[in-house]
């Protein structure tokens, strides 16, 4: 008999409770997914300035801005 036969066989003998306890214990032993990687470089700063002007304008607004900075 396989090892999961006879891990299958002993919970089948369980109370619900030693079953609750035995099943959270075997989630915790899981791994947890890695998680997702921080970008760097120019790709961390995709999305910056959407914190302080929220709605989106074109190419030609925004170089506007800059070109006025610029003259000053």
């Amino acid at each position: 008999m396989s090892a999961i036969e006879l891990a299958i066989e002993k919970v089948k003998h369980l109370d619900e409770q030693h079953a609750r306890q035995l099943l959270v214990w075997l989630q915790a032993q899981e791994p947890l997914a890695p998680a997702p990687a921080a970008p760097v470089g120019a790709r961390a700063l995709l999305g910056f300035a959407r914190r302080f002007r929220a709605e989106a304008r074109p190419t030609a607004g925004w170089m506007a801005e800059l070109r006025e900075g610029e003259r000053d």
